[in-house]
């Protein structure tokens, strides 16, 4: 299997955003080494590729084909308030990609099944009430938290749709 780099032009069999290289090098900077065999390398981008484009929905601005395989090159996108060019990938993306392989090549499940990990802080057993704590713990349960790529992530998303905790009070 070869990797197809989208080259901003919308291409209908593009399978990824970085080269194998553009991959290496931006591991070898932060002192990580990816595996030189390059089927094994390529599986972890198409797994790094799969994650981010589970985003799809969340991204700033529309496709601009509806024939790409990818979700970009994108039009109607700004990132810190500069306007993205509807036939260019920005670069935050294709690093918050490189740091998803690295993540992929050190963590091997980009997408673990994650349980219910909020704390109970207190319970009430005569018409049952539960109190949650507002933050999760992670680590043991499954849960995968990935700060680099969330920071990388975050300006490409609409507003509202960051990776923040949502939540919920019910009456």
């Amino acid at each position: 299997m070869a990797l197809v780099v989208e080259d901003g032009t919308g291409l209908s069999n593009a399978t990824s955003y970085v080269s194998l290289t553009t991959a290496r090098n931006y591991a070898t900077a932060r002192g990580v080494t990816l595996s030189a065999v390059d089927a094994t390398l390529e599986v972890s981008v198409i797994k790094s590729m799969d994650y981010l484009e589970s985003y799809r929905d969340r991204f700033k601005g529309v496709k601009t084909s509806e024939t790409q395989s990818l979700q970009w090159p994108r039009s109607g996108v700004v990132i810190d308030n500069y306007g993205i060019d509807s036939d260019e990938l920005p670069q935050i993306l294709k690093d918050c990609l490189c740091q998803l392989i690295i993540e992929n090549a050190t963590n091997s499940d980009l997408s673990p099944t994650v349980t219910d990990t909020r704390i109970t802080t207190s319970e009430k057993v005569d018409v049952i009430e539960v109190t949650y704590s507002d933050s999760r713990q992670s680590g043991a349960t499954g849960q995968l938290v990935m700060p680099k790529v969330n920071n990388l992530l975050n300006p490409l998303l609409r507003s509202g749709s960051g990776l923040g905790g949502i939540r919920v009070d019910r009456a």
